[in-house]
């Protein structure tokens, strides 16, 4: 991670480690690296969004480039309309699934893809050391269609029929909220939408993708057994089929069974489930792991031609429809897999290895601690051979993450107890 970026572009608390301030630096290093072209700006419902969104595109302006403002759009939509029109740059404002107090920057190049970590360096020293340029004031302009060509982009390029499904969403009172339920239903489908109202104080709380129990209990008593439920910039989706929550190597899963994947390969990160890895080596395909987070997944993805590609948090990518994570369009994906010549079929559940995660506040420098280090140590050596281990600080929060994945589900236990009760002690 650089100074401004971690995993997911810039972010932070509205005010504290994100303000109008860096977004407008980060609108002039824009304009700089990128060019004097435009650059596409859209933003989820967040309170602080209309500020960030200002300061951003005057900074670009003052910089000498030019700014199109896509108003309340998902994240996909955003990296889309840039490369359709030919913008030089993408960016979303965006904190993804975190709170309503926090926000981010996330951007794509022309192409829709988002920066990789060379690029970031370079935007991160043109934030420190560019000063606004005297006569080089650019143009903002509203591209009001926004929305609209987004929709009409996913139903052409889902190309079914859903007459007769029905389906829950749960737009988390976020991006989603513009678009989704009219993809849904100009694709036939008979819609219930929640939590679609632009509040965005009220964003990802106790709702959308990272709470998929909402719609669980919202479809209880109903005869709807499909529900999808997006994060704040909907590149994120949740699933839940008849009284389940769908887990996400689960959802790839299905969705590689209707694609006919390049080279055989399926793209997951380090977190993706060991039987995922072996269903898909049992019909002669290929898991192949990044790093966490989507980006990486992408990069890869992008290098060698591969298809498809996901991670268990609910970023799934099928390429060269989107060219980063969106949630709408895999669950439309999803619905082809499971909903076929007017019937809907269960959806294929991975038996999976038990695996456990645990999340804890604390901060970067608790990765160099001798006793965080020696506790590593031990338990990879208690896993090795039946499991895996992984340890990692989080690149949207400061938190530090934990995997523990084994046959032997005791021992997954006992690992995250073990670092619960260290990073507890430690903080």
């Amino acid at each position: 991670m650089g100074k401004y970026f971690g995993t997911d572009g810039i972010r932070g608390k509205y005010g504290d480690n994100l303000d109008a301030g860096l977004a407008y630096k980060t609108g002039m290093a824009l304009a700089e690296y990128f060019g004097k072209g435009e650059i596409y700006i859209a933003r989820d419902t967040r309170v602080s969004g209309p500020q960030i969104e200002n300061a951003l595109s005057s900074g670009i302006c003052d910089g000498g480039g030019s700014a199109v403002l896509c108003g309340i759009i998902p994240t996909p939509a955003v990296a889309h309309l840039a490369k359709k029109h030919k913008g030089l740059a993408a960016v979303m404002i965006s904190a993804s699934h975190n709170p309503a107090e926090y926000n981010g920057i996330k951007i794509f190049d022309g192409s829709g893809v988002k920066l990789n970590e060379e690029q970031e360096g370079s935007v991160e020293y043109y934030i420190d050391n560019l000063a606004p340029a005297a006569n080089q004031k650019g143009a903002v302009r509203q591209l009001k269609s926004a929305a609209a060509e987004y929709i009409d982009f996913i139903v052409k390029t889902a190309d079914t029929d859903l007459k007769g499904l029905k389906v829950w969403l749960d737009c988390g009172y976020g991006a989603a909220s513009t678009v989704a339920k009219d993809i849904f239903v100009k694709l036939g489908a008979d819609v219930t939408v929640e939590n679609f109202k632009l509040r965005g104080e009220k964003i990802n709380a106790g709702c959308g993708a990272l709470h998929p129990d909402y719609v669980l209990n919202s479809m209880k008593g109903t005869d709807t057994s499909l529900g999808f439920s997006f994060d704040g910039d909907a590149d994120r989706l949740s699933v839940v089929y008849n009284g389940e929550m769908i887990d996400g190597d689960s959802v790839l899963y299905n969705i590689s069974k209707i694609r006919p994947l390049s080279g055989g390969v399926v793209v997951g990160t380090v977190l993706s489930n060991f039987s995922l890895e072996k269903k898909l080596a049992e019909e002669g395909k290929r898991l192949i792991r990044t790093p966490v987070g989507d980006k990486y997944i992408c990069d890869l993805m992008f290098k060698k031609g591969y298809n498809l590609g996901g991670e268990q948090s609910g970023h799934f990518i099928v390429y060269p429809e989107a060219t980063t994570g969106d949630g709408i369009l895999s669950g439309v994906f999803f619905c082809k897999a499971i909903f076929k010549n007017g019937k809907l079929s269960a959806p294929a559940k991975l038996k999976l290895t038990p695996q456990k995660a645990i999340a804890e506040y604390a901060e970067p420098g608790i990765m160099y601690n001798k006793e965080l280090l020696e506790l590593i140590d031990v338990y990879n050596t208690k896993l090795v051979g039946s499991g895996r281990l992984i340890v990692r600080m989080s690149g949207t929060e400061p938190k530090i993450r934990v995997m523990a994945e084994s046959a032997d589900a005791a021992l997954v236990d006992e690992t995250l107890s073990a670092f619960k009760k260290l990073i507890t002690r430690l903080r």
